[in-house]
């Protein structure tokens, strides 16, 4: 591996951290004192996220047909601008309508640089091993809730939520500074290189093997069975996604500490990171449809923690164990992608799915609060992420399946 490959890796480490990490896995720490000081409801508050990521993922949509080698870096730079220069612009809020216009435009920075261009880059630059530098990268969107976040904690508890935000403004700036110094582009082969793998890449097409992208393909079949399935896919694995930020909820109407909730939700945050540095060996390993199947039967597992064991190891051992929904969400999305559609077709397909998923992901967060307002119980939120478990085994299961049909009958891509 050469320096700029390494320059590549670090510099969308740090536009994950950014766009994913910093900006939607910390913002939880402020819906309390926002809402106290606003004299709102903590729902409100959150909402705020709510449209940063609807907004986040439709602009996600364009950026693969929007972004080039000329204009990458000015991208990032107005991206950059937007998230921190929001953030910033949230500190001064007066009224919960300010949060809302801010939010709008941080969403549009976010949509700039979140997943859609990072594993964009990522597939163009590795070849060999991609599943392990996508889940590394992946990680990074983790690490800011499990680091940032007490020292975000600390910070509102000594001078206030404005002063938080501002120094979520120049954390965003700290991350994303390697993407606009690092000498990075789109393709390897503009910076005079190849991909990492590209040896074992042509040693694959030679035995008839497809796994780098090309390119989107404007005739791609929408129609086809495989893509109504992804759909299904990625509506059950994102629905699960959002039930981790109601575990300190779910902890207190159990009747246990403020406390224990705390914990539950850090542990889920300590293996996400894991869950998706583990998904990236299994899916380099295995394939992406096995890995996806063993982090749902481990989530499955955590469901059933949760749900029928009542003592506090059970939660924190749930909790951890529910965090392999991370892994699926935000890296095997990517990978399954890939897979069932051929990397010819990942600048079409991809930006559709995590549209849909951005949208999934933002409504079940309310959905779900809204259901315990509803019910009184978190309960059928976990028995919701169970079904969801099963539509996504079960429909990942027919895709796989017709992928395997259209090989053994020479088809490629679709």
């Amino acid at each position: 591996m050469k320096a700029k490959h390494i320059f590549v890796l670090i510099a969308m480490c740090g536009l994950a951290a950014a766009s994913i990490g910093v900006t939607i896995n910390c913002a939880g720490v402020f819906y309390g004192p926002i809402a106290e000081d606003l004299g709102v409801g903590r729902g409100s508050v959150s909402m705020m996220i709510t449209i940063t990521s609807i907004v986040a993922s439709i602009g996600a949509m364009f950026i693969p047909k929007k972004i080039n080698e000329k204009n990458l870096k000015l991208m990032i730079i107005v991206a950059t601008a937007l998230l921190a220069g929001m953030s910033f612009l949230i500190s001064t809020s007066k009224s919960v309508f300010m949060l809302y216009v801010f939010s709008i435009f941080r969403g549009l920075g976010d949509g700039i640089i979140n997943f859609v261009l990072i594993t964009m880059i990522v597939n163009f630059w590795f070849y060999a091993n991609r599943g392990i530098f996508t889940s590394v990268v992946m990680a990074f969107s983790g690490v800011p809730g499990v680091i940032l976040s007490p020292i975000f904690t600390n910070i509102i508890n000594a001078s206030g939520w404005r002063t938080g935000f501002v120094y979520v403004a120049i954390f965003t700036v700290a991350f994303c500074l390697p993407a606009i110094l690092l000498p990075i582009t789109i393709r390897p082969e503009t910076a005079g290189i190849q991909p990492y793998g590209y040896e074992e890449y042509l040693k694959a097409k030679e035995e008839g093997k497809i796994s780098a992208i090309s390119g989107a393909n404007p005739r791609f079949n929408f129609l086809n069975p495989k893509f109504f399935l992804m759909i299904f896919i990625c509506l059950a694995t994102n629905t699960v996604a959002a039930v981790p930020q109601h575990l300190p909820g779910y902890a207190v109407s159990l009747g246990k500490a403020a406390s224990v909730g705390a914990l539950m939700l850090s542990v889920s945050m300590a293996c996400n990171i894991a869950s998706k540095i583990i998904f990236g060996i299994l899916n380099d390993k295995l394939g992406s449809y096995k890995a996806i199947y063993i982090n749902a039967i481990i989530n499955i597992g955590g469901i059933c923690l949760l749900l029928f064991v009542g003592q506090e190891w059970a939660l924190y051992a749930g909790s951890g164990m529910f965090a392999t929904t991370y892994a699926v969400s935000a890296v095997g999305m990517a990978m399954i992608a890939g897979y069932l559609f051929g990397m010819e077709y990942y600048g079409t397909v991809y930006p559709i799915i995590s549209f849909i998923g951005g949208i999934a992901n933002a409504v079940a967060i309310s959905l779900l609060g809204s259901l315990y307002d509803t019910t009184g119980t978190y309960t059928i939120d976990f028995w919701i992420a169970l079904v969801c478990q099963i539509i996504l085994i079960v429909a990942t299961v027919l895709a796989v399946g017709i992928r395997h049909k259209e090989r053994r009958s020479g088809i490629e891509n679709v």
